[in-house]
């Protein structure tokens, strides 16, 4: 009989390493910074996938144990909900002849049950290729919103471990996540997944465009350091001398989001504006406006580029101020965007709100609007609505759409309406038999001109 793993314990970190997995990085991240009761739970459930699941091997070669635990170390990424990692840890379980009654017997509470089953039936969903899966993600991800984190960390795991697929399947999974999944990311704030999941599967699906834009961020890549050091160097000292504390790092715009910009916007390559990111993290939201106060006041701001996240967040709760300025003198004639965010903005910007107290509720926040809107309950509505599976595809399509506004009507009724919008192409949609006669709207509760722009979660009544 299998032994169960070994605890070793080191007080200073409060770590604990399991002993006898075949992913020690893994197992590592699992368990790290746990409570004693949840290391022991998550030490029983390991030791009883382990026995049932190692010898067992899925179409990539790896062993179900193996699986989960990849899965479970993803989704420690952004939580530390042990119920969710104990589902994925054993949800395989499910696989064997007797699976059912297998689980019964397990360690796993009725809750993480539950979980482990509701992510079993989802392992087969197609939801880019067969729109009847979609009343199926529907009807679960409605049921318990956690089963949306545990179906795309699985996902991840995928998207990760490619290579290991046969050519029709990699393709197969590519096309979904690209088309679907990193959608579903951006939405909920997921962006360190999804800008991972979009460049892996876009050179699988458009290997020869993905190849071009490597080699023209090849080509700039000695530039690109250059002006990211020299203006890292630059600012630092003004920081200080305002009394700023800052971390500064940066990021280049990942292939697929890059060449998405230049399709959507119709620019080439060198004309992107936001290519180049220099991220500055500041202690406070207030010190977020004084940063910006320092770099618009030693840099030169491009007018119209100003954008201000934290007071008005993106639906996704996404919070950070962006600007772009001119680079230094003598470098490059390439802008650069700066963003300013607290430590916890990062955090919520990379991996969304379940890093903190709300990953058990995955809500589509409309913040502009006060609004708080559940995804997939609107996702229920739509449903409802559409008279058959392609026009809901359609219709799902547009909902994830990060080209379309998310605009409520007088009634709460939730509408997607191109980027950029007026209230006054609100209404010729809405109501076109009134579009051309209205002057004023109210917008939020207040009088607007019918000409004012809308944002993401306004309330437009006519």
């Amino acid at each position: 009989m299998d032994m169960p793993p070994q605890l070793l314990c080191s007080s200073s970190h409060h770590r604990i390493l399991i002993a006898n997995m075949t992913a020690p990085a893994a197992s590592a991240r699992i368990i790290d910074r746990l409570s004693p009761a949840s290391l022991r739970h998550l030490q029983d459930v390991s030791a009883f996938a382990q026995k049932h699941l190692s010898g067992i091997r899925r179409h990539s070669g790896e062993s179900y144990f193996d699986h989960g635990q990849t899965i479970a170390a993803a989704l420690r990424e952004v939580s530390a909900d042990t119920t969710l990692v104990a589902a994925a840890l054993a949800h395989d379980i499910l696989v064997l002849p007797q699976g059912k009654a297998i689980l019964q017997q397990s360690p796993l509470t009725s809750e993480e049950q539950s979980l482990a089953a509701g992510m079993h039936r989802l392992r087969h969903l197609h939801i880019d290729e067969n729109t009847k899966d979609l009343d199926r993600v529907i009807h679960s991800f409605s049921h318990d919103s956690r089963l949306l984190l545990l179906r795309m960390a699985h996902r991840l795991i995928d998207v990760r471990r490619l290579q290991e697929f046969p050519l029709v399947r990699r393709r197969q999974i590519a096309r979904e996540t690209l088309h679907m999944y990193t959608a579903i990311a951006g939405r909920l704030g997921f962006h360190r997944w999804r800008y991972e999941m979009e460049d892996t599967c876009f050179s699988i699906v458009q290997p020869k465009n993905a190849t071009a834009l490597e080699e023209e961020f090849a080509r700039m890549s000695a530039v690109d350091t250059l002006c990211i050091d020299r203006t890292t160097a630059f600012l630092l000292p003004k920081f200080r001398e305002a009394g700023i504390s800052t971390e500064m790092s940066h990021r280049i715009k990942g292939l697929y989001s890059t060449y998405r910009k230049m399709v959507v916007k119709r620019r080439k390559f060198h004309e992107l504006t936001d290519r180049l990111a220099l991220r500055i993290i500041v202690p406070s939201r207030e010190d977020c406006y004084r940063a910006l106060g320092v770099v618009h006041g030693n840099m030169h701001p491009v007018p119209g580029k100003l954008k201000d996240y934290i007071g008005a967040p993106k639906e996704n709760g996404y919070r950070s101020i962006h600007t772009v300025v001119w680079p230094l003198p003598g470098i490059t004639e390439q802008p650069m965007e700066i963003q300013i965010r607290t430590a916890e903005m990062d955090r919520e910007c990379e991996f969304g709100v379940t890093s903190h107290a709300e990953y058990k509720r995955m809500t589509y926040a409309l913040q502009s609007a006060g609004t708080a809107v559940d995804l997939w309950r609107n996702l229920q509505t739509l449903r409802a609505e559409t008279r058959s599976p392609v026009q809901f595809e359609k219709a799902l399509r547009s909902y994830f759409d990060e080209s379309h506004l998310a605009v409520f009507d007088a009634e709460d009724n939730l509408h997607h309406i191109p980027r950029p919008a007026t209230a006054r192409d609100f209404l010729k949609i809405v109501h076109p038999e009134v579009s051309k006669k209205v002057r004023e709207v109210r917008i939020n509760g207040r009088k607007k001109p019918v000409d004012a722009e809308l944002r993401d979660g306004d309330c437009v009544e006519g």
